[in-house]
């Protein structure tokens, strides 16, 4: 029968390997996440041609909209 001393070291090492296992996948998955996230926005920049007018056309009609109302205040 194996000492609690043994016992206690094989336990420790299992746990370091679970750690280094551990540490190894996250840091590859959070890799993983991160170039797909890149890989998302460049496929956005590149399609947004209509989302950047968008944005455009909402900043054209706020101006619109505030310089109509204090025209209209105004006189």
């Amino acid at each position: 029968m194996a000492d609690s001393a043994t016992l206690r070291a094989d336990r420790d090492a299992r746990l370091d390997a679970l750690k280094k296992a551990t540490d190894e996948w996250a840091d590859k998955e959070i890799k993983r996440l991160e170039d797909e996230a890149k890989f998302l926005k460049s496929i956005l920049k590149g399609r947004t041609g209509a989302g950047r007018l968008a944005n455009q056309n909402v900043a054209d009609a706020s101006k619109l909209t505030v310089d109509e109302i204090a025209q209209f205040l105004t006189g």
